[in-house]
């Protein structure tokens, strides 16, 4: 499960970080690249001792990226006209992050209620 979860917000990093520079069209896109981060180490800590805590933790950190990304694409389409392409290509990159983010939401519940012997 740990290594899933490695693989899998590796995959959400490369795809977080071009989500950063929507930021101007949609501020709470900026949040995504850190939150990525934060996920990875949660996950590679977890990885190498085990701790429950750091596996609910990553948890934490993908609801959070689920709900700032929300609020982020929900201002990416809304219904004003832009000339610029970036918005375009923020919001596909927002429509491949999100699945992502709730994907690693379920494998990090399953990770941490494992480590805590709940199943």
């Amino acid at each position: 499960m740990e290594w899933l979860a490695l693989v899998l917000w590796l995959v959400l990093l490369a795809v977080a970080l071009p989500l950063g520079r929507g930021a101007f069209a949609a501020p709470p896109l900026g949040l995504q690249p850190p939150l990525a981060i934060a996920g990875l180490a949660l996950a590679v800590l977890f990885a190498a001792n085990g701790a429950a805590g750091l596996a609910w933790a990553a948890f934490a950190v993908a609801l959070a990226g689920v709900a700032t990304l929300g609020a982020g694409a929900a201002q990416l389409i809304r219904d004003e006209e832009t000339t610029d392409p970036a918005v375009g290509y923020d919001a596909a990159f927002a429509g491949v992050a999100l699945p992502l983010y709730g994907t690693l939401a379920g494998v990090m519940l399953l990770a941490a209620l494992i480590a805590n012997g709940s199943v």
